[in-house]
């Protein structure tokens, strides 16, 4: 099993944050292993909504269908991904901090098949990736107010 907790500052007010966040088809702007994403079920996201994936991790190319499991604006945002042999659930709180939003991203990953065999190094290259995608949020949303 793979967990982490990660957490940045981003000075944008908090709904804008949220806003941003909880549109899965922003999540190529700034998660770097998502290729893709398009839409499966109608209408605004929420919670039940659900997302083809196309992403790529260890170097192997891996779709997967994202669903949408907490969505309470603006503070919480959730989803979990089953992309071949991984399932991931990450959940995503926001707080207000100062004049910006406090974002705490939780993940858990739960690797089968190949992925169970790589699970410490892969665990470590993850959270690393995933320190980089919110330094690359942080940038894009700070930039682009």
């Amino acid at each position: 099993m793979i967990n982490f907790e990660l957490g940045t500052l981003i000075d944008r007010p908090l709904q804008d944050v949220f806003d941003f966040l909880s549109n899965p088809l922003n999540l190529p702007k700034w998660q770097a292993m998502i290729g893709s994403i398009e839409q499966v079920t109608p209408g605004a996201a929420a919670v039940g909504s659900k997302y083809n994936v196309h992403a790529e991790m260890l170097g192997r190319h891996i779709d997967g269908v994202m669903e949408i499991t907490a969505f309470e604006a603006p503070t919480k945002f959730g989803f979990t991904n089953q992309a071949g042999p991984m399932q991931v659930s990450v959940l995503v709180a926001l707080k207000p901090a100062g004049t910006g939003a406090k974002v705490t991203l939780t993940a858990q990953g739960n690797p089968g098949g190949i992925f169970k065999l790589a699970e410490g190094p892969m665990s470590h290259q993850i959270k690393s990736q995933m320190e980089e995608n919110l330094a690359r949020l942080k940038s894009l949303l700070e930039t682009t107010a």
